[in-house]
């Protein structure tokens, strides 16, 4: 999704900002009905959404008519169609050309268009929905960070959707997983002293006077949100994109009156670094630009013409570019599974910076966006990055987008550092999904099918559920004459709430010949490592290169001794899962356990132990002190 800014001087970047969805658009939220949300999962309606034509008359800050064309192709028998659509009223309604009646149901952004079918739609055949309107488009009750369609004067206007805009002007099945596959077709009319932007390739104008007609055509799989147009004077800057056969127009669209020929000079050698690493550029038919159309404090990725909010700095460009590849061709299926998109576009902008500076460059970046930011803005345990909650500010925040980027680099620590398998691995995961959706679970998947590793473990503890360790560590050596032995005791000490994580931790030891790293793999609450070396260590640095989503203290203490022996401290609930049947064990296996539905409803207790079957979702299981997520899927 997009990325919301608050200072746009570039030094200002480098710094753990306060995230937009902690900042000025706390107001907004409630402005554009944003609070607690359920995000739907993916429930694939009667019938498949093909295309979308949309012509709109919009000049004088008036929209003077608006004709949509839904495409649609039977799944199975329909009877009736019903569409999402925020705008009141509708003037009229056609079902292949003849004008059919049509009710309302609900208000604002939950608002449905209810269309019966003269004649049931079987499966296989296809049918033309027409509906017609005009006015203003609505202003408050949209779903949505820009509001949907927003007229800001007569030479101004955008679309921006996600997460439920589009249905406040375009009638649609305005879910993620309903992509329309043929694409989407604009003709917007407006006056001939302004520019129209919008997804895919300009066919033509046509001028009438003093107006103007844009036809822009787009055919690739779009999923609903990312469908947008913007009027504004703008002029342009243009490169040529060359990748092997490949060649492509490039365009950054400038504000007339400020036009800056400088940016977006980055993006062809930001297509190909991605293109390197991903895959050829999704949309490599047809075009990119990226056009300074929304008010300053945003940008948003939008199919082949992402949207910004002033000429702001590489990271964003290279953040929006990400996500052509990464929640435009492959989409999230539900708002659930954001992590995918924000997670992976978060994590290309330090990519980018790999690319750019070498790995020292990617480690500094990475410091500062993702654990700078996490531990300063989120909380332990606070919300795991997959459905972190219901409200809009859980599923676009600190744990979607920078907690997001921190698994994918954890990833690639965990898949031996091997860039060519962890690539390898979103790739494979690419080409599985590549003009549809994904869920959380086909990454976790693909991932494994393509490593052949089992990876459970490290997506149930950093994915499903909450938190990060915090690590207690103190050390002490000893002289075993002629070699030395260092002891490690870890415990892990985070709060109540997050798991026992399981992680290979890297171990640089320095002793007065050198230094050396080793690797010891941390599960349990408290345990004991010893180790062997050829000097005396003098001195620790644990998890040197920042692998590891962690804190820690480090303490050398002569205290501990050769009798220290591993401690079996069992004081965390253990879940069990196997398909829909679940067994929890409480604390030590003896003291009471509880299991709690995601809304706090509690659906079943017993002592020590817990045997039950549960619908898909995540759960809690609360005993003593300690509580444990959990997904059933």
């Amino acid at each position: 999704m997009l990325v919301f800014l608050t200072s746009f001087a570039v030094e200002d970047l480098w710094q753990p900002e306060e995230p937009f969805y902690l900042k000025e658009h706390k107001r907004s939220f409630r402005s554009y009905g944003y609070g607690l949300y359920d995000w739907p999962d993916v429930e694939i309606p009667p019938y498949d959404v093909r295309k979308y034509t949309i012509r709109m008359d919009l000049w004088g800050g008036y929209v003077h008519l608006a004709h949509t064309t839904v495409k649609i192709v039977g799944r199975s028998t329909v009877d009736t169609v019903r569409l999402y659509f925020g705008w009141d009223p509708v003037d009229s309604v056609k079902y292949n050309g003849s004008s059919v009646p049509f009710s309302t149901v609900g208000t604002d952004s939950a608002r449905r268009l209810v269309i019966p079918l003269p004649s049931p739609l079987y499966p296989g055949d296809t049918g033309y929905v027409d509906v017609f309107y005009h006015g203003t488009p609505p202003t408050s009750g949209c779903t949505s960070f820009g509001g949907g369609l927003s007229i800001r004067s007569s030479s101004w206007v955008y679309a921006d959707n996600e997460p439920y805009g589009l249905r406040c002007w375009v009638p649609s099945y305005d879910q993620p997983y309903e992509k329309a596959d043929e694409g989407v077709e604009f003709y917007i009319t407006t006056d001939t002293s302004l520019e129209v932007v919008a997804n895919g390739v300009l066919q033509d104008t046509t001028t009438t006077g003093s107006l103007r007609t844009w036809h822009y055509a787009h055919g690739h799989p779009i999923t609903p949100y990312l469908i947008t147009f913007a009027i504004r004077d703008l002029v342009y800057n243009e490169w040529t994109w060359t990748y092997g056969s490949i060649t492509m127009p490039v365009r950054a669209w400038l504000i007339a009156s400020d036009p800056d020929y400088s940016w977006g000079s980055s993006l062809t050698e930001m297509l190909t670094a991605f293109s390197i690493r991903y895959g050829i550029y999704p949309f490599a038919d047809e075009k990119y630009e990226q056009s300074v159309v929304l008010p300053g404090g945003w940008a948003m990725e939008d199919q082949t013409n992402s949207f910004f909010g002033g000429y702001y700095a590489g990271w964003v460009e290279a953040h929006e570019l990400a996500h052509q590849w990464w929640g435009n061709d492959v989409t999230c299926g539900t708002f659930k599974d954001i992590w995918l998109n924000e997670g992976f576009a978060t994590y290309n902008e330090i990519i980018w910076q790999e690319h750019t500076g070498g790995w020292s460059a990617y480690r500094s970046y990475y410091d500062r966006r993702a654990d700078s930011a996490i531990f300063t803005y989120a909380s332990n345990p606070g919300q795991p990055v997959y459905n972190p909650g219901p409200d809009i500010r859980d599923a676009f925040s600190v744990y979607t987008y920078n907690k997001g980027a921190a698994v994918l680099h954890m990833l690639r620590y965990i898949l031996d550092k091997d860039t060519s398998l962890f690539f390898g691995a979103l790739r494979y995961y690419r080409s599985r999904h590549s003009g549809s959706y994904a869920l959380t679970s086909d990454f976790v998947n693909d991932v494994q099918t393509f490593t052949g590793r089992d990876l459970t473990w490290f997506f149930d503890q950093w994915v499903y559920q909450p938190g990060w360790p915090v690590y207690d560590v103190r050390w002490n050596r000893f002289d075993d004459g002629g070699s030395w032995r260092l002891l490690l005791r870890v415990e892990q000490v985070q709060p109540a709430g997050a798991p026992t994580f399981k992680m290979p931790i890297e171990v640089k030891v320095f002793t007065p010949s050198g230094d050396t790293t080793v690797v010891i793999w941390d599960s349990l609450d408290v345990q004991h490592f010893w180790i062997t070396l050829s000097d005396r260590p003098d001195s620790l640095h644990w998890d040197p290169e920042n692998w590891v989503l962690e804190q820690h203290t480090l303490t050398y203490d002569p205290a501990l001794n050769l009798s220290e022996k591993p401690e079996v401290a069992v004081r965390d609930v253990v879940v069990r899962v196997k398909g829909r049947d679940v067994v929890v064990y409480g604390v030590n296996g003896r003291f009471p356990v509880s299991v709690y539905s995601s809304s706090g409803r509690l659906i079943s207790r017993g002592d020590g132990k817990v045997n039950v079957t549960l619908s898909p979702g995540v759960y809690y299981a609360v005993s003593k002190d300690r509580v444990k997520a959990f997904v059933v899927k």
